[in-house]
């Protein structure tokens, strides 16, 4: 069979562009995700698939690192650095928790597959990382929520960052240098150092420079200098040995602080286009399907492991994080992939012969594998992420969404600089103590002093019971900092409660438990998952799994107490809340109620489309994130409701939830019953 082989960079050029154009046409008619089509068209111009088209695939590499340049360009646009510092906060939590989650997941389905222990924590490095130029043209062909982007692309960037203290701890891991505490210090430092340099003059050059360009009502001098600020920022970041697509990215929110961003993006995005599609299909040019076929059964277990884990972790920390479940799980199932980062990571492990070609192989084989789910999981994430939501007990959705107006409020509260001992303090104390556990669980791994030999002939014990007897004893040293772990996250979360609560009734009151319970398990998991991720390589699998078992069991069972208290105490509030709409409140806004928080009351306007409706049938939770925790009525009545309240005309719903949350349910509330006009003129 002759095969039609490129040999100058127009025909490669040629071939990619039709190829992906016929693809496109066919998916988009059968109204599939286009990326699925590129992807099919890098298989079809690539070597592993006996088609009689050929492309030569460093070329295409080449030209795909311009797609992945111009595609983080282009989503920097849409983030500009005020943006980035506000979702920061939000973004480290959750990445710090699902990312070692996922590292410890990683490296337990290694073990689990016969592989070296080294081979197992570059798996769990792999699959801890999301592809953001994935998501971002996911998210051009399925539109989501801007809270639903913003929080995304916050986890995806914070991930990034993370991917290159991982790069650098692995590197060195793998090279048989010993990975020490004053070399992550130094390499976050670094860096720090690099972003705030990069940023900080950015900030001041770039932003005036594009008003000026755009000042000239030029748009091919705008197109021109904006595309050279981007490959300038992209190969500044690539020399300080950092990705181009971070660069790219940054220069995107630099540009867009001149306040030009809309325009520019309209200017950029042809580029954007023709280049994004190249880098899908030089990723379908790697797919092997001879060399997934030998590994099907790993294949199936990575997959598995990156789509369930991230949902997983990542729905998980982002509730922990006040962001509300359904918006958790639509995140959740966005972030379900693997990509260039996990590239680069598999690439050094075979450099510094870490790892055998196989794992390569899988990393490109997972990644086309979630590349193909991406577009089908952020379709389906709403349905199901409704589902959820709608499906929840109701004292569940009431402790949510008081939970998510607490963090909300802790958020916006600053940071006084009487209250900076009671924050600091405690952290230091958190951080110390998780270095302390850690450095006894591996010393005791290690045993470089041998001490099971020692006292196996001190005591007269066989090998195995002196091991067992050197066990029980680090796990007894490790009690003292696990203790000053517990207290000190207490204490962190008592100082927090007292931001979230204006007016705090008595330590022992319901909500305050309920609150610091809530926030003290919160601290404790940020800690020490990343914990496990690093000592897992030091134990036995088993005791991983059993230690995930148990916090599953006690996070439950925390959760179902606390929920049950708040369903208490919001009872015993609703004298308060009687006394509230007796006054003015209803007229001037929002109220506090001790050991609740902020109420928002919203009444029902006759010609509401809510009146009538059963308060489950409305379902404010899940179509706002809101929650009401009473209703207001003549005579001074007060109900609890349960869902199946009837709303009537005049009713006062008292409101619970994050600010967005309520006013998103205020304009579900507030829209009108269509007139009998309207309902003639809508179609059938």
């Amino acid at each position: 069979m002759h095969v039609f082989t490129s040999h100058t960079f127009l025909e490669d050029l040629a071939m990619v562009l039709c190829v992906a154009a016929v693809t496109t046409i066919i998916f988009q008619k059968i109204r599939q995700p286009v990326v699925v089509g590129y992807l099919i068209a890098g298989m079809i111009v690539g070597p592993n698939v006996p088609i009689p088209l050929l492309a030569d695939p460093e070329r295409i590499h080449t030209l795909s690192e311009l797609g992945v340049i111009l595609l983080m360009f282009a989503l920097g646009l849409e983030f500009s650095v005020r943006k980035l510092i506000r979702l920061g906060p939000t973004s480290g939590f959750i990445t710090a928790l699902q990312v070692g989650f996922m590292i410890w997941l990683g490296y337990v389905c290694g073990r689990a597959l016969g592989w070296t222990p080294l081979e197992s924590i570059f798996t769990g490095a792999i699959l801890s990382i999301s592809s953001t130029t994935i998501v971002a043209k996911a998210y051009q062909e399925t539109p989501v929520s801007d809270r639903l982007r913003e929080l995304v692309f916050g986890v995806l960037l914070a991930e990034d960052l993370t991917a290159v203290v991982e790069l650098a701890i692995l590197t060195t891991l793998a090279s048989g240098a010993n990975v020490s505490a004053s070399l992550m210090t130094v390499t976050i430092a670094r860096l720090i150092l690099f972003l705030v340099a990069f940023v900080g003059i950015g900030f001041i050059v770039v932003p005036p420079v594009v008003r000026f360009i755009v000042r000239m009502d030029r748009p091919e001098t705008t197109l021109v200098a904006v595309v050279g600020i981007c490959f300038a920022f992209a190969l500044l970041a690539e020399h300080a040995g950092y990705s181009v697509a971070l660069g790219a990215f940054l220069a995107g929110s630099l540009v867009a602080e001149s306040g030009e961003a809309e325009q520019i993006e309209h200017l950029v995005a042809p580029l954007r286009d023709i280049f994004g599609a190249v880098f899908f299909v030089s990723v379908g040019m790697m797919i092997d399907p001879a060399l997934i076929q030998q590994h099907w059964q790993a294949l199936i277990v990575l997959t598995a492991a990156v789509v369930g884990g991230k949902i997983i972790g990542v729905t998980f920390a982002s509730i922990l994080s006040g962001v509300g479940t359904k918006t958790s799980i639509e995140a959740g199932m966005s972030l379900s992939q693997i990509g260039e980062f996990s590239f680069i990571i598999a690439g050094a492990a075979l450099k510094t012969g870490a790892a055998r070609d196989f794992l390569y192989t899988l990393a490109v084989a997972v990644s086309a594998v979630t590349t193909f789910l991406t577009p089908y999981m952020i379709r389906g994430s709403i349905p199901f992420a409704e589902f959820v939501s709608a499906r929840m007990p109701r004292p569940l959705k009431v402790l949510e969404a008081l939970y998510d107006s607490w963090l909300e409020r802790i958020r916006n509260a600053g940071q006084p600089a009487k209250d900076a001992n009671s924050i600091a303090w405690p952290i230091a104390a958190i951080v110390s103590s998780a270095v302390l556990i850690g450095a006894i669980l591996i010393v005791n791994e290690h045993d470089p002093f041998d001490v099971t030999t020692t006292v196996s002939s001190i005591e007269h014990l066989s090998y195995f019971d002196a091991g067992l007897f050197v066990d029980l004893f680090a796990l007894l040293l490790c009690a003292v900092p696990a203790a000053a772990m517990y207290l000190a996250a207490r204490r962190l979360a008592s100082a927090l409660a007292s931001r979230a609560l204006a007016e705090l009734p008595p330590s022992g009151a319901p909500a305050v438990s309920a609150l610091i319970e809530l926030l003290q398990i919160t601290i404790l998991l940020v800690a020490a998952v990343p914990l496990l991720a690093i000592v897992q390589p030091f134990m036995a699998s088993v005791e991983g799994i059993g230690i995930i078992v148990i916090t599953s069991v006690l996070l439950v069972v925390i959760v179902t107490r606390s929920a049950r208290q708040m369903q208490g105490q919001i009872r015993n509030a609703t004298q308060l809340i009687r006394l509230a709409l007796g006054g003015a409140h209803v007229d001037a806004g929002s109220y506090e109620v001790p050991g609740i928080g902020q109420i928002t009351p919203i009444p029902l306007r006759a010609d509401s489309e809510s009146v009538g409706k059963k308060l489950s049938d409305l379902d404010l939770h899940t179509n706002s994130g809101a929650v009401v925790v009473a209703i207001g009525r003549a005579n001074s009545e007060v109900v609890v409701p349960t869902g199946n309240e009837i709303l009537r005309e005049g009713d006062v719903l008292e409101l619970a939830g994050s600010i967005a949350a309520v006013a998103s349910a205020r304009r579900l509330l507030e829209t009108a019953r269509p007139t009998p006009a309207q309902q003639q003129a809508s179609p059938d």
